[in-house]
């Protein structure tokens, strides 16, 4: 009896896990993803039993937060939190040649500090996964919980501390030979959630429409863009709005764009209301001088911030050398027109002093000497 007893308190204490419907999130809340429609999912709803003994049900499917993988699972209706909510269901595939069901969420970027769900059925069992990996399906992966039958009620939240600051995904793996159900998945965050990172913005004219572009590195709990629009750089307006989907690039077309210069500048609003404004962009009525700009210089935290203007179209090479002439950093460009802001981050090995930064098309070349405090 003793010898169990041992048995028992060792494996509560290697995975760590606490069961609580009470139990606060330490850090910020990366999505919640419940799947139902009306949140985006697109969760397959066939029943994988329909398909031969010898090959398992995989795919990638979207939801909150960004793209899902899952194994022999699918969107039912019936047992979910509460009760006729579309849910995930990893499906009886037997326990001869199918392989366990598996459900892994999309990449996070700041580490994951507790994994939530609500189990639609308390009695089943559950084994929990993360990896610094981004691709991994399945391999490179550390298991954190083995989440034995549960007899409290259900739709209660279950709670997993992980403690990951380097995890990227993680999986939730059920048994074979069961029908589980599960609902309301959500995860937390080791560090502070950062506002959205935009790495390029720019704005092109042609045949009377303009069109402003930007890119993002990350983007976690963004609601949508506002996109804004000034004729003097100083007082803007909002002229359209772009939804935010994680697509990483995003597009807008300004169809009443003024002929003189017009500015522009994307609005990041948040699911919690608060905001972050891109660099200003602007495209001009009559062509203009070709610059380059270094704002601010001498620079600060090693990240350069770089505006084009008024360069012919193509492919461009952004590097910046030090002073024995190697570079020591590189970035290729596709320049559409108009104006066009990115930032660059410099390497943390370089040190303060002066170094020079070229923008070429291998016809054009300017050149602008920056300062690194």
């Amino acid at each position: 009896m003793k010898k169990r007893l041992l048995i028992v308190a060792t494996l509560l204490f290697f995975v760590n896990v606490f069961y609580t419907s009470k139990l606060q999130a330490q850090n910020q809340e990366y999505w919640r993803e419940g799947f139902q429609s009306e949140q985006g999912s697109t969760l397959p709803t066939t029943n994988p039993t329909s398909i031969t003994t010898t090959t398992n049900v995989d795919y990638y499917f979207s939801g909150v937060g960004g793209s899902w993988w899952g194994r022999n699972v699918y969107s039912t209706t019936g047992t979910g939190c509460p009760v006729g909510n579309n849910h995930p269901r990893f499906k009886n595939m037997g326990t001869g040649t199918f392989d366990s069901g598996a459900l892994v969420t999309p990449v996070v970027n700041f580490g994951i500090q507790e994994f939530h769900f609500l189990r639609a059925r308390a009695s089943r069992t559950y084994s929990i996964w993360v990896t610094s990996d981004t691709s991994a399906l399945t391999s490179s992966w550390t298991l954190v919980a083995l989440l034995p039958s549960w007899a409290n009620t259900t739709c209660a939240d279950t709670t997993v501390v992980i403690g990951n600051a380097t995890a990227k995904r993680l999986k939730i793996v059920t048994r074979p030979g069961l029908d589980v159900d599960i609902d309301s998945v959500y995860l937390t965050s080791v560090t502070e959630i950062l506002p959205v990172k935009f790495t390029n913005v720019s704005a092109s004219k042609a045949n009377g429409l303009t069109k402003i572009s930007w890119n993002i590195e990350s983007e976690i709990n963004t609601a949508n863009y506002v996109v804004e629009r000034s004729i003097n750089g100083a007082i803007f307006s909002a002229i359209g709005s772009v939804t935010a989907t994680n697509a990483g690039k995003y597009n807008y077309i300004d169809a009443s764009s003024f002929d003189a210069t017009n500015y522009y500048r994307i609005k990041a609003i948040d699911k919690d209301g608060s905001f972050a404004y891109s660099a200003v962009v602007f495209t001009t009525g009559d062509k203009q001088t070709a610059s380059v700009t270094v704002y601010p210089n001498p620079i600060t935290n090693k990240l350069v911030n770089v505006q084009i203007s008024n360069l012919n179209k193509g492919s461009y090479n952004v590097e910046v050398f030090n002073n024995l002439g190697q570079a020591i950093l590189a970035k290729a460009i596709q320049f559409d027109g108009g104006t066009t802001s990115l930032s660059l981050q410099l390497p943390t090995s370089v040190n303060a002093g002066l170094y020079r930064l070229s923008v070429t098309n291998g016809v054009t070349k300017i050149y602008k000497t920056i300062s690194v405090q």
